[in-house]
Order: C-alpha cells, then structure tokens, then sequence
C-alpha cells in the first residue's frame, strides 16, 4: 500500500521532484491548505455555520452571567443547549474534515518518504546508509574533542556533521545523533532538509524538518485562504 502511495506521490507532484525541498515543500503545504479551504466552503453550509458560532458565543455569555448568580438551574439548561449546538457544529464539519484526513493520509507518507531522515545506527564504527534499495557505507572516526568525522568509503571523502553529501543523485545534509541512553546506539542522520528559524521554539528548537516546516507554512496559509474564501 505504501509502495501504491509513493509511486502515485512521485506522479503527481514529479514537477516538484526538481525544486529545493524547502520550495517543494512550501508548495505543497499552500495546495493542500487551499484544497481544505475549498472543502470546507463546497461541503458546509457557511451562512448556517456562522450562525451557529454566533449562537454558541452568546450561551457562552449567558453561562457567564448564570455562573455568577450563582443560578444552577439556569447553567444546566444552557450547558445543554451547549452541547446540542456543539454537536451540530461537529455534524456540519465532519465532511470536509473527512476529506482532509484521506489527503493527509495520501500525501503525508510520501512527504516523509522523499523528504524524511534516513536513519542510520552505528554499528562498531561503521554505519550503512540505505536508500531505494541502494547502499553506501560510512566510518566513524571519534575525534578527542567529541568530534565525529564521518568518512564515505566508497568515495573516500571526509564530512563533519553538517556537511552536505551527494548520494545517488540526491544531497543529504549529514549529521551525528549521539546514543540517548546505553540500549541505543549512535546514529548518522541524512537529511533532504534543515530549515533555520529565527526564533527558538519551546520543545522545537531553532531547526525543523519537512513536518515542521509544512506545519509552519501552513497554518498561515490557511488563515489567508479562510479570509479571501469567507469560510468560517
């Protein structure tokens, strides 16, 4: 199954194939955002959608004023028109919702698979690095001041972490992730893309692979199409 997806992924988005995966990857996050957005204003009726949020916002008022008179009774009955309106909100989006689960579980194993990390576990002082059936091995060589040089051993050339190494007509951004713990081993990380942000982000850091960066591109995104589209 996922050999279909890949194959079909490779097919539809071959124009991109030729871009930096960082361009590649933007793009693909503006198209799926806009195919969400469009969903959403073809599968949900948006006049009825709004009045709903509307009517939602002012039982939430109510509640608040309920809840400081102190008038149980009066919370009740709304907390239960609440949950009526809330449920025919879920009912009026679960369509496009649908149909934004089947794109994502069509377009994302192909992302991961052409813009995802190859992960490759040191074993002694070597490691293998394996792609599309294809391999290449790399040794390690532990410098003193915990430095790892990484050496290509078909074509003889030296990296350090960071360094960018062409293999089999792609580049990799190589990298050295040391053991977390004494049951897992080092691992040399290839990687089609490292995006710098500006700022650090609390449990993200400062670098992101494909799937931070569509995240990134596309809530943006998203938000702008809702705007020009009026879709709630």
């Amino acid at each position: 199954m996922v050999g279909i997806i890949i194959s079909v992924g490779n097919l539809v988005f071959y124009p991109l194939l030729s871009l930096d995966p960082v361009y590649a990857v933007a793009i693909i996050s503006f198209l799926l955002s806009l195919i969400f957005v469009i969903a959403n204003k073809l599968l949900v009726n948006q006049d009825k959608l709004r009045h709903v949020k509307k009517e939602m916002k002012k039982i939430q008022e109510e509640i608040k004023k309920a809840r400081k008179k102190n008038n149980e009774k009066e919370m009740s009955k709304l907390w239960e028109k609440s949950m009526k309106m809330n449920h025919q909100q879920l009912t009026m989006v679960l369509k496009p919702m649908v149909v934004s689960m089947l794109l994502i579980f069509m377009v994302f194993p192909w992302m991961k698979f052409t813009y995802g990390d190859v992960m490759s576990p040191v074993n002694g002082s070597s490691a293998v690095f394996e792609y599309m059936g294809h391999e290449n091995e790399f040794s390690l060589d532990y410098k003193p001041d915990d430095a790892v040089a990484i050496r290509d051993m078909v074509s003889g050339k030296l990296y350090a972490s960071g360094d960018t190494v062409i293999l089999f007509g792609r580049e990799w951004i190589i990298g050295f992730d040391s053991p977390k713990d004494d049951d897992s081993p080092p691992t040399v990380v290839f990687s089609t893309m490292k995006v710098k942000l500006p700022i650090s982000i609390p449990f993200v850091g400062d670098t992101v692979g494909w799937l931070g960066f569509y995240i990134l591109m596309s809530i943006p995104s998203t938000i702008i199409l809702r705007k020009l589209l009026g879709v709630q």
